[in-house]
């Protein structure tokens, strides 16, 4: 008697199992829920960084420099992200969770914080990151002038690296983010449409 070890092989066997749909329970959503609102004060309160970091840049910059082209510069880049506190977190703040169960357990909760956390991200670029960048890049550009005028450029290499690294993951993890909610916004149409 052959002995057929493709039978016996343990991945073989997981393999061939079985799948089944996935269940979404009113718990399950009211966790997600709570997991997605406490990201989105997180986001939030990250957020107010970003503004304290720019005030730092710029304000180092409109003391050290003397060209009132980059004072502007600065001068804009703080107010950018002063109005970009306003816009971006304009009714933002989570509510808190409602004390009915039913309420706050639904699908349309669920929902609601994923449209807002979207919001969020959508807005992430414009308001927060758009004024880092520009504070950012006025400090970069005279200090690649004066590299080149001097012939420092090749000591410059490895932090001009380093923030494009940094331009480029921010742009990466955003765009996972907003098709990470994207899928959930889908998966929630399929279990509407399921349920209908």
């Amino acid at each position: 008697m052959r002995n057929d070890s493709s039978r016996n092989d343990p991945r073989e066997i997981w393999q061939d199992q079985p799948t089944e749909p996935s269940i979404m329970t009113l718990e399950k959503i009211r966790l997600k829920t709570q997991e997605l609102r406490a990201k989105t004060r997180r986001g939030l309160l990250g957020g107010m960084i970003l503004p304290l970091a720019v005030a730092a840049i710029a304000g180092w910059g409109v003391k050290w420099f003397d060209s009132p082209m980059l004072r502007l510069v600065f001068a804009a880049a703080i107010a950018w992200s002063v109005a970009g506190q306003y816009f971006a977190n304009r009714g933002m703040w989570p509510e808190p969770a409602p004390d009915d169960p039913a309420v706050g357990t639904g699908i349309e909760s669920y929902r609601r914080e994923l449209e807002r956390r979207r919001y969020l991200s959508a807005r992430f670029l414009l308001w927060y990151f758009g004024p880092m960048v520009l504070a950012i890049a006025a400090l970069t550009v005279p200090a690649l002038s004066l590299g080149m005028r001097r012939g420092m450029l090749l000591n410059m290499i490895p932090f001009l690296s380093l923030l494009f690294i940094w331009l480029v993951s921010v742009f990466v993890m955003r765009l996972r983010d907003r098709r990470e909610l994207q899928r959930e916004i889908d998966e929630l149409d399929k279990i509407e449409r399921a349920a209908r």
